[in-house]
């Protein structure tokens, strides 16, 4: 089993199609060329002596050569780590450790990875900047082999590593098999996109993260569809290549909706697309109204988790009512149900954490058995968000289980809040947090994005929102700020906010 079979049964017809495209360099691959620079790659790292089950890590940004890459390190039954390009030299030290790399492929220069591992003696890996990689594969003497077997994975054999966030506590390896990645096939054709060779896929989110290379990589090389990369979200650019690439999907977290809509040179770009889609962050109701007035077409949204293999449930052409509303989870695949602190499923309505069985869940955690043990029970994992099931079947999120606000024992999800101040006229995005009070042992703080000709005070707001939500929930203190902080993917870091 490897997910390389998708690619390298490409039927003949296919194989002029278009499979990856870059738009910071304009190099572009059909998908006859992607399988020999899969397959050239591959060579130059056995030639490196990387073996089955070998931990190699990337540093790269949204690029070919990290798809190629990827698919390289599947083609030779090794492990891929994927790493946030964003990160510093000081802060890879931690992912080599952790999944014991034998090899970072990094934008950064080598002196500068070595400066930083001189001292670190139980770090054993090499460091190869990708210009270098390149010029080496350049040089490989190769010729094509049709005939040639790649790696097969078994069953629950470990193909990927993906770190989590690291908000709450030190970033965890998430261990995926392709046995998973498979399953998120499954899942994305019950609950998602079937793509078509026509089909262009705009890729602005990290290819580091699951959004990019699972949830967009694998169907794409199914339907025989092309990936765009871009390395940034800017959307004047956006803008230029929807038109210039005929792309028909894009993806993205709602900041990046929010800020498309501020532009209205752009409207008629966006008007161009087949689908948009949004992740990894609650969407509001406001900001899915106003896409599908502006664009005519719906804004699709997502639940899912890296350990997961991503995708729980989606909702497909209809508004998030209410805000939260994450749609339906894939039949037969996964279950999902919200259960109370004894396990026991909520009844509809009431809000308990959600709990998912099925297929295409992690292995666990890296060398952390008992975190394992703690999110995977009965074989079941517990995401550690909170909602309830409606009587259609969909779900509704109301935030994580660390993120509920305790107002005098009283409990309150903060993405009500969010779409009661998201809802105002001036709001371009809002988060809320709970902050320590003596008297109450934790009131609610808020902030805002307004937008740009706003004139709303943070008593004006104050006052809007005091009559959408019961007193106990309306913030105490409203700050109105002129960005937030956020991670690569674009989630707002409320852990930051606490500080502010």
């Amino acid at each position: 089993m490897n997910y390389c079979e998708i690619l390298f049964e490409t039927e003949e017809k296919y194989l002029d199609c278009e499979a990856l495209i870059d738009t910071e360099n304009g190099k572009r691959l059909t998908y006859r060329q992607l399988k020999t620079e899969v397959q050239k790659t591959a060579k130059l790292l056995k030639e490196k002596g990387y073996e089955p089950g070998a931990v190699i890590s990337t540093h790269l940004y949204n690029s070919i050569e990290a798809a190629v890459i990827l698919l390289a390190i599947q083609y030779i039954g090794c492990v891929i780590c994927l790493v946030d390009p964003l990160f510093k030299a000081n802060e890879l030290i931690y992912y080599l450790r952790d999944s014991a790399s034998k090899c970072l492929i990094t934008h950064l220069e080598n002196k500068d990875i070595s400066a930083e591992t001189e001292n670190e003696t139980d770090i054993k890996c090499d460091v190869i900047n990708i210009k270098v990689f390149n010029e080496n594969l350049s040089s490989l003497d190769f010729n094509y082999n049709e005939n040639e077997v790649f790696y097969d994975y078994k069953e629950n054999e470990l193909a990927m590593l993906l770190y989590t966030s690291g908000t709450s506590s030190a970033p965890k390896g998430v261990m995926l098999t392709t046995k998973c990645f498979y399953t998120f096939l499954e899942k994305s054709n019950k609950r998602m996109y079937r793509y078509r060779p026509e089909d262009r896929l705009l890729c602005y989110v990290p290819f580091s993260h699951a959004f990019g290379s699972v949830s967009l990589l694998i169907p794409a090389l199914v339907g025989k569809a092309a990936i765009v990369f871009m390395r940034s979200f800017q959307p004047i650019k956006i803008s230029q290549i929807i038109i210039s690439e005929n792309i028909s999907h894009i993806f993205g977290v709602p900041t990046h909706y929010q800020q498309l809509l501020r532009y209205e040179s752009i409207f008629d770009s966006l008007r161009k697309l087949k689908a948009a889609f949004s992740a990894a962050a609650p969407l509001s109701y406001d900001t899915a109204l106003r896409w599908r007035e502006t664009t005519g077409i719906y804004l699709d949204e997502g639940y899912g988790m890296t350990e997961t293999t991503t995708l729980i449930a989606t909702r497909l052409n209809m508004l998030p009512e209410p805000s939260g509303n994450v749609g339906f989870p894939p039949d037969g695949i996964l279950r999902v149900e919200a259960v109370d602190e004894n396990e026991q499923v909520c009844e509809d309505g009431i809000i308990g954490e959600m709990r998912v069985s099925g297929r295409g869940l992690m292995l666990g955690y890296l060398n952390r058995p008992q975190e394992t043990s703690e999110k995977l029970r009965g074989g079941c994992m517990h995401t550690g968000d909170l909602g309830y099931r409606r009587s259609d079947g969909s779900f509704v999120l109301c935030g994580r289980k660390t993120e509920f606000i305790n107002v005098a024992g009283l409990k309150i999800s903060p993405i009500e809040i969010e779409a009661a101040l998201n809802s105002h006229w001036d709001v371009v995005d809002s988060a809320a947090i709970g902050i320590a009070d003596s008297t109450y042992g934790e009131v609610v703080k808020a902030f805002v994005i307004l937008k740009d000709d706003a004139t709303s005070s943070e008593r004006d707001l104050i006052k809007y929102v005091s009559g959408k939500i019961a007193n106990f929930k309306v913030p105490k203190v409203i700050v109105i700020l002129k960005e937030f902080p956020r991670n690569n993917l674009g989630k707002i870091d409320k852990k930051a906010l606490k500080s502010i």
